[in-house]
């Protein structure tokens, strides 16, 4: 069944970013206890607002029969792929009930700001050495 979860994250990563060609290099990297994670990505949106600030939006499911508190942090980039340097891109936190979908909401900190990579992680979480970023 999990197999089936991370062919359907493959198709929906790829399949998403052919869609929105100004984002194909937005990643989600789900940062787990050495692969063994509940938590799956279903959708990956960005764009760019009238007032110029990007807009960034994951939706995912905890598919695990427990609450987990998840942490998160964005990390933008300028269209040369430089880092933009912020306090808002702090770890934090977001609510995964048991068998349910999760939402994350972020706006860039800068109007320079073209693409972006999100971390998942839960909140307790020691993280070993391995990370699936869809590649």
């Amino acid at each position: 069944m999990r197999f089936i979860g991370y062919i359907a994250f493959f198709v929906l990563i790829f399949g998403g970013c052919a869609k929105e060609p100004k984002m194909n290099d937005s990643i989600v990297k789900v940062i787990s206890n050495c692969g063994n994670s509940d938590i799956v990505v279903s959708d990956i949106k960005g764009r760019k607002k009238s007032d110029g600030f990007m807009q960034a939006q994951v939706i995912g499911e905890n598919r695990s029969d427990s609450y987990q508190l998840l942490e998160y942090q964005v990390i933008w980039f300028d269209k040369e792929g430089f880092k933009i340097e912020s306090i808002l891109s702090k770890w934090q936190t977001v609510p995964a009930y048991a068998n349910q979908p999760f939402q994350i909401n972020a706006t860039s900190p800068s109007t320079k700001a073209s693409t972006f990579r999100l971390y998942i992680k839960s909140q307790k979480e020691v993280i070993c050495e391995e990370q699936y970023d869809g590649q």
